[in-house]
């Protein structure tokens, strides 16, 4: 471990995040909504990138979804870049910068969703809203040329993607690779739980209280089939090629296990990045030697596409 790594985990332990993120469903509801009302979608004004707004339809409501690109992006590849905030925060202006760089280190035009959050819609609705984006995209660039990349709760959505075509768009081609870094997964078996439990002491950022949370939260909406809350029973049939990015020691690496069972089921060809005494989500932070590190992976697998 880097001395940058260490003293960022330590910093996470005494911000006291993973006990911020563990007061039960009603209290994580009732934060969730008064942030996202400080946090609407506004058009970014910064000279970093040029931006688009799209209009995605949808049953339910018209939505965002920004267009991020370069004088020189790339005309016949692009990322569907799904951001991360437990499926509940409307985080979205938080890592923007994170899908500015690597548009700019790709060489590609990025399309960011601003999907509907849980707090106020079913997770069908988010991906629904997710996968008309992703149909948008398919019009103007091969979806083989499409690169899904897809941070925490939006790991999940990247993983979801695929089977929400499968199951509901059947004739809609998959894209050529999907990158997840730390999914954000609900258990579905005991099994998975005590995982999840076991490793939960060594995250500095995502309690197991919050995850189920989430699905408490979630849940609301109605009965959803088993995969739209647990990924690792997912139908990736038909996806070529997945890579998945995590701290060994993180709450969320429970599903290391199960997707490693499931995807070679379905054909796809899966690899995994484990990094040992990281935090969650480090592979989009390169700004320390392990996150440098991680990040260069996801570029190099982008180049592979090309």
């Amino acid at each position: 471990m880097s001395i940058a790594s260490a003293i960022i985990i330590r910093l996470l332990r005494l911000s006291n995040m993973r006990s911020k993120l563990a007061n039960g469903a009603q209290k994580t509801y009732e934060e969730a909504v008064s942030y996202n009302e400080k946090h609407p979608f506004v058009m970014p004004k910064d000279k970093k990138a040029v931006y688009e707004k799209i209009i995605i339809k949808t049953r339910f409501g018209e939505y965002p979804c920004l267009k991020i690109s370069q004088k020189d992006s790339a005309a016949n590849r692009a990322v569907l870049f799904t951001w991360g905030g437990g499926g509940l925060l409307n985080t979205w202006k938080s890592q923007l910068g994170s899908a500015v760089k690597l548009g700019r280190d790709a060489g590609v035009p990025v399309y960011y969703p601003i999907y509907p959050l849980a707090t106020e819609h079913s997770l069908l609705d988010t991906m629904e809203m997710i996968a008309e984006t992703y149909r948008m995209m398919t019009k103007n660039c091969d979806p083989d040329n499409i690169a899904v990349i897809g941070v925490s709760s939006g790991g999940s959505q990247a993983l979801n993607l695929i089977t929400y075509i499968n199951e509901y768009a059947p004739g809609l081609n998959k894209p050529g690779t999907v990158l997840c870094v730390s999914p954000g997964c609900v258990p579905f078996t005991e099994e998975e739980k005590e995982r999840m439990e076991a490793l939960e002491a060594g995250d500095a950022m995502v309690s197991a209280d919050f995850v189920y949370s989430f699905e408490k939260i979630s849940g609301f909406w109605g009965k959803y089939p088993d995969w739209v809350q647990h990924p690792t029973v997912g139908n990736y049939t038909g996806l070529k090629s997945i890579r998945f990015y995590y701290a060994s020691n993180e709450t969320l690496a429970f599903a290391v296990a199960s997707f490693k069972d499931i995807m070679p089921k379905h054909g796809v060809n899966a690899s995994f990045y484990m990094k040992d005494k990281m935090f969650h989500a480090f592979a989009v932070c390169p700004f320390f030697k392990e996150g440098k590190e991680a990040y260069r992976d996801i570029l190099e697998h982008l180049k592979q596409q090309s």
